[in-house]
């Protein structure tokens, strides 16, 4: 009895409760910056409205898709390489056992070295049974001499004799009656002549320091770097006896690399091999607007018949070190003749998480929808579609990353987020 009376007086003391209480005031209703029609996956297709206020605060600026003439352009792989002339390997200027130098041990491969750097320290090999016959290694050692100064002499007038040839070969051009080629192959055979007179002077500095004293005991001798440049790779270590002629260590220069590109034998006569082509590295498309040119080269001509390819050569300026001997990279290169292709602005494209091609098209006021395109190449600041949105088509050039973010949330909400500060300052 108890226990239904108090239940009865719950009940009515909540039916009263519930009768006095007040209905709370609908809350005010604001209008979000920008909707999305659909839910959004990178994978689909999603429409977005924004706010005349929205699309006035995230930038957007329209462009129409046009269909232009342009060059045609191919994409093939190359290999960095170094020029010739500008690897240079010191060898041992006579048999001896190399020691460290009194600057200490020889420097790591890599290193970058200054011209007249000490790498190594040899010691002739003259044991003591061996000091009875110094009158002879004295003599060999006064050939030695000699032959060096022969080849420096030798070395100097090729040297005379390629400028002879470079000049006249770029007269020639001037005066209209010679080939390009010509002068770039004098041009080449001058860097070669220039290389042999430096080892040349080299050795013959080396063996200078050679006391041809017959009382004197022969000292170690410092083997130096010829020229400024990367260590490329040490034949030789501490402790070890050398023969005349072996191989110490490998300086190369690489200011200026060489990009080999084999090209389809077939596909040869398609390329202008003479025209300036864009490296980049592989699966790079920030290059794209700020490509890195390379000119033409006359190189020795070079072919593999196995994979039937013809070498084509180019020239890049390397002084940042970007670029590594052996390298792979992208070398996009023209094609003769041009094709009418759709170009948008390079600025409206966006790349999503798999890679995949990107615009936004306009297609109302206000109103945005998201089209994949494939991008064939990129040239100066346009982007070369291979299909994509029809000529005449509207597509947004600034503001298409907040398009992007606004689809996918976070723009959507910077742009709530400043709409409720305005309000809150007004």
């Amino acid at each position: 009895m108890n226990r239904q009376f108090y239940l009865l007086l719950l009940a009515s003391l909540a039916a009263s409760i519930c009768g006095c209480g007040k209905s709370a005031p609908a809350a005010t209703q604001k209008t979000p910056p920008a909707k999305v029609a659909t839910i959004a996956k990178e994978a689909e297709l999603a429409t977005i409205v924004l706010t005349p206020e929205a699309e006035k605060r995230l930038g957007i600026q329209l462009a129409e898709v046009e269909r232009k003439r342009v060059t045609r352009m191919r994409t093939l792989g190359g290999e960095v390489t170094i020029p010739p002339g500008r690897a240079v390997v010191v060898t041992a200027p006579l048999a001896g056992t190399l020691v460290a130098s009194k600057d200490g041990g020889p420097p790591r491969p890599g290193q970058v070295l200054t011209k007249g750097r000490i790498v190594f320290a040899l010691e002739p090999l003259l044991s003591p049974p061996e000091r009875l016959r110094l009158a002879e290694v004295l003599v060999s050692l006064a050939s030695s001499r000699a032959d060096a100064e022969a080849q420096v002499d030798k070395a100097e007038v090729q040297l005379g004799a390629a400028k002879v040839m470079l000049a006249r070969a770029e007269q020639l051009v001037r005066d209209k009656a010679g080939s390009m080629k010509s002068r770039d192959d004098a041009k080449a055979q001058l860097d070669v002549a220039a290389a042999t007179l430096r080892g040349a002077e080299a050795r013959r500095e080396i063996l200078a320091k050679v006391s041809l004293d017959t009382d004197a005991s022969l000292a170690a001798l410092p083997i130096a770097s010829p020229e400024g440049g990367l260590l490329q790779n040490l034949h030789a270590t501490i402790g070890q006896t050398v023969t005349a002629g072996a191989p110490l260590f490998e300086v190369s220069r690489q200011d200026t690399v060489w990009i080999r590109v084999p090209i389809y034998a077939g596909d040869l006569s398609k390329i202008d091999t003479s025209a300036a082509a864009s490296i980049a590295s592989l699966g790079s498309v920030a290059i794209a607007l700020e490509p890195r040119l390379a000119k033409p080269v006359a190189a020795p001509p070079a072919a593999n018949a196995i994979t039937a390819t013809v070498d084509a050569t180019y020239e890049l300026n390397n002084s940042d070190a970007a670029l590594r001997p052996g390298q792979r990279v992208a070398v996009t290169v023209p094609l003769h003749g041009d094709d009418e292709s759709l170009v948008v602005p390079w600025s409206a494209v966006l790349h999503d998480i798999h890679g995949g091609t990107w615009v936004y098209e306009a297609t109302g006021p206000q109103t945005f929808i998201r089209r994949r395109v494939h991008v064939r190449h990129v040239l100066d600041s346009l982007a070369v579609l291979a299909a994509g949105p029809k000529p005449g088509s509207k597509i947004v050039v600034s503001g298409a990353a907040e398009l992007f973010g606004a689809e996918f949330g976070f723009g959507m909400q910077e742009a709530a987020h400043g709409a409720e500060k305005e309000e809150d300052d007004d």
